[in-house]
């Protein structure tokens, strides 16, 4: 409805600006919540000279090339990620805006992108899974569908089965191994994932997730795996429901079509 108001053109360059706004937004989540920080306050500053950043120079995309990538004051180098977390969120807002079109489910896909994205990074850097993150994430799925084709019944099936199944694994890993084989981290994302996707992306996700991150630890192995190694398994389980999110449907079709 709203996309016959304006041309899909306009839609898709807001998606992006917005996109972009979240993207910036991001590297306040990913700096600050590894580290139990405030994300409100204080103001973000300059490394260098400790001073705050102006409003103007905090305009996602457009502050960081115009500044060349270097504080105005002092000149302290302003590291790339900035600008390329400000693309990766305007992405995955056009992403999400171009697979389900200018409406609620293209909003919700956006913001689930997005929070895929700063989890996928947060676990890559530090191997851990902020809940701050998952809770807000399982709240919003379970918000949107009550809007959404998912509905609010398999929303809640998806998040008790995403949950329940990385609780099984875990604990079934505990047993025949002496050792917990996922953190709780995994569980609550699962859960996010569940609330967002519904019970059948579940195993579509953990398997993408499991072949992901066993090529990775294969790769970084040479060919080998330690069953001690660590992998930041929250970060392929981000990718793989991203995937199955925005090209679920065309894979399963094709694996149909040639099976």
């Amino acid at each position: 409805m709203a996309a016959t108001l304006y041309p899909m053109t306009f839609w898709m360059i807001m998606a992006a600006i917005l996109g972009a706004c979240f993207g910036s937004f991001s590297n306040v989540l990913i700096y600050r919540l590894p580290r139990n920080l405030s994300i409100v306050g204080p103001r973000s500053f300059c490394p260098g000279c400790k001073k705050q950043v102006s409003w103007y120079d905090n305009i996602p995309l457009l502050s960081w090339i115009l500044l060349r990538g270097k504080c105005r004051h002092c000149g302290t180098g302003i590291s790339p990620r900035y600008l390329v977390l400000e693309v990766a969120g305007a992405l995955c807002a056009l992403g999400a805006f171009a697979r389900f079109g200018v409406t609620l489910e293209g909003v919700s896909a956006a913001l689930y992108l997005i929070l895929l994205l700063d989890i996928a990074i947060i676990d890559w850097q530090h191997m851990i899974i902020p809940h701050t993150l998952t809770i807000s994430g399982m709240v919003l799925g379970l918000a949107f569908s009550f809007f959404t084709a998912l509905g609010p019944v398999e929303s809640a099936l998806g998040l008790a089965l995403g949950a329940g199944v990385i609780l099984a694994v875990s604990y079934g890993y505990k047993l025949i191994r002496g050792m917990v084989g996922m953190g709780g981290g995994d569980v609550m994302l699962m859960a996010m994932v569940g609330a967002f996707q519904g019970i059948w992306a579940v195993p579509a996700v953990l398997f993408g997730g499991a072949v992901m991150g066993t090529l990775y630890a294969v790769t970084v192995g040479r060919g080998q795996v330690a069953g001690e190694t660590k992998l930041p398994f929250g970060t392929f389980l981000a990718a793989a429901a991203l995937v199955v999110l925005l090209a679920g449907d065309w894979l399963w079709t094709t694996y149909l079509t040639l099976f």
